[in-house]
């Protein structure tokens, strides 16, 4: 059996973090995709508010207390954070535009994401900030915004019948698969800060309009071609 399964996640081999999620959770879908891309990421766990600040700093390859400290540092100087908290898809792509490399490609995109331009973006090597609702599994759920959390995505894989990302985050050491339709949806209604968080001691920076906004996170991400400096 462990032969069989070895056999059946063949072009997981070369990334173990990939073939230990699929022999883990048994995902037969995945045996045999059509097209796979991924770019191989560290994970790193966040302390407090800050997974937007992890998930950029997870994209810049330096997944460590320092980094993620001095992305703080950086939002808070332009005034789009006050904790680490980042509930504005144009404030990232603010952030992103510094701490990442001079010769990278950002821009903000706004629409549902399952279209041909993600996949496109992501075959072509691109990686994807992306705002959505995290659900008790840190699957993509659905609260209104509430359980807003960042994520993001560095692959994909295609099958016959659905197209999966491949996605990092600040709650999980393992990467993760989830259905571009499923990330899409809970992306499309992140429409309002949650209540609770109202209630918290912290104060939290919103952008005008809230969560749903031009400036907010509802149907909106960010995408990235990170090019090292020469």
């Amino acid at each position: 059996m462990v032969l069989l399964i070895e056999n059946m996640f063949e072009w997981a081999n070369d990334h173990p973090e990939l073939f230990k999620i699929c022999t883990l959770f048994n995902l037969t879908e995945l045996s045999n995709p059509e097209r796979v891309v991924y770019k191989s990421l560290q994970g790193y766990i966040q302390e407090g508010p800050q997974c937007g600040l992890v998930a950029l700093a997870i994209a810049c390859e330096q997944p460590n207390k320092k980094f993620v400290q001095y992305v703080l540092d950086i939002a808070k100087e332009h005034d789009l954070t006050y904790n680490g908290e980042i509930f504005s898809s144009l404030y990232m792509e603010r952030l992103a535009r510094i701490v990442l490399p001079i010769n990278s490609i950002i821009n903000s995109f706004y629409g549902d994401l399952d279209c041909e331009k993600t996949r496109k973006h992501l075959f072509e090597g691109g990686l994807i900030l992306v705002p959505y609702d995290a659900d008790k599994n840190n699957y993509p759920g659905f609260y209104n915004g509430h359980k807003a959390h960042w994520a993001i995505v560095c692959g994909a894989v295609e099958t016959p019948n659905n197209f999966y990302v491949i996605v990092r985050h600040g709650k999980a050491k393992n990467v993760a698969f989830w259905l571009l339709q499923d990330l899409c949806k809970s992306n499309r209604q992140l429409n309002e800060f949650s209540p609770d968080r109202k209630l918290d001691t912290l104060k939290y920076k919103i952008p005008d309009g809230g969560l749903n906004g031009c400036m907010g996170l509802r149907n909106s991400a960010v995408f990235i071609k990170l090019y090292k400096n020469r």
